[in-house]
């Protein structure tokens, strides 16, 4: 399979990071629910950041609405932006992805995937308990 190596790295980068924000917005919809890490959960990312909005909103965790609007969608939205890319042969000849519509950055270089991961990690961290 055709591809860039140098983007290998950080598209697992991309994707661990992901996976660790999805299972700490996981744990705070738990925590609102009263259930165990360990109990099944079946939603996308994008679905359970929505609802820990809505369960945040209804006991009155304000901390947790405004980290939905500042880190947890924007984030997810990048983490989609990545997830979602195709591939093509980029004009220098190289195999690279891009965003389906063309939304910058257009073409996801090994600096642009590492922001995205950032994010993430940055949305992870600052997820109110």
């Amino acid at each position: 399979m055709p591809s860039d190596l140098d983007l290998l790295v950080e598209l697992g980068r991309v994707a661990w990071a992901a996976a660790r924000l999805h299972a700490g917005v996981r744990d705070s919809i738990n925590k609102h629910s009263g259930s165990t890490s360990m109990a099944p959960f079946e939603l996308t990312l994008g679905q359970a950041i929505a609802d820990l909005e809505k369960r945040a909103t209804i006991n009155g965790r304000a901390d947790q609405v405004e980290w939905v609007r500042d880190f947890g969608r924007p984030a997810s939205h990048r983490r989609n932006g990545v997830i979602h890319a195709v591939t093509f042969t980029a004009p220098d000849r190289k195999q690279a992805i891009g965003t389906v519509d063309m939304s910058p950055p257009g073409r996801f270089l090994a600096p642009d995937l590492r922001a995205v991961t950032l994010a993430l990690i940055e949305a992870s961290m600052k997820l109110p308990t």
